[in-house]
């Protein structure tokens, strides 16, 4: 069930997410959904999780080359690919439609929260985390430097892309955009070399 949701939501978005539809792909049955995930918000939270720890797989952020990356290249690598992925066509229309409906459905705002930006914000404290206190100084507060990371390489191209203006999206585009938020944070993060 959850690769059919995870499909049809970056396909159609979740204002147009089908439980029916969903259920029909993958043979299941509405018994096995309430059983599993609860309803169509907990079908679509695990959808939207599963699609975070995808994105996140795909960086490799575990592997031993990239913990020997310095602090400014890991930070780099990462918010690279995320901020790739935030730019394709389904994360952009699942963001819309998250914010469109959040009035109507807080339940399913939460979810998108919890489940995706938060799982991808906790892999990038994680990566701080652990260069602490070498290369991240002892005294940040790793989840909120990470949130503001994410929030940092939004701003500009993603937003301007996001309410439909047409910017270049090229990779010199988005690379810049992350040089930029990278400068930007290692300052405050950096740990002071040893003499």
């Amino acid at each position: 069930m959850i690769h059919h949701a995870r499909a049809q939501i970056m396909a159609v978005g979740v204002d147009r997410f089908s439980v029916n539809e969903v259920l029909r792909l993958s043979g299941g049955s509405k018994a096995t959904l309430v059983k599993y995930f609860g309803d169509r918000t907990g079908l679509i939270a695990a959808a939207i999780r599963a699609e975070a720890e995808t994105t996140l797989a795909a960086l490799a952020l575990e592997n031993a080359e990239s913990r020997t990356l310095p602090l400014a290249a890991a930070l780099h690598r990462m918010l690279l690919g995320v901020l790739r992925f935030y730019l394709t066509p389904g994360a952009l229309a699942l963001y819309r439609a998250v914010v469109s409906a959040a009035a109507d459905n807080p339940a399913g705002a939460i979810a998108f929260y919890e489940q995706g930006h938060r799982i991808i914000a906790g892999a990038l404290a994680a990566l701080l985390h652990a260069r602490q206190p070498d290369e991240v100084r002892p005294d940040v507060d790793c989840a909120r430097a990470a949130d503001i990371a994410l929030h940092a390489i939004r701003a500009g191209l993603y937003e301007q892309v996001l309410i439909g203006l047409d910017v270049a999206q090229d990779d010199a585009a988005v690379t810049g955009q992350v040089e930029a938020t990278v400068a930007l944070l290692l300052p405050g993060l950096a740990a002071a070399k040893s003499a």
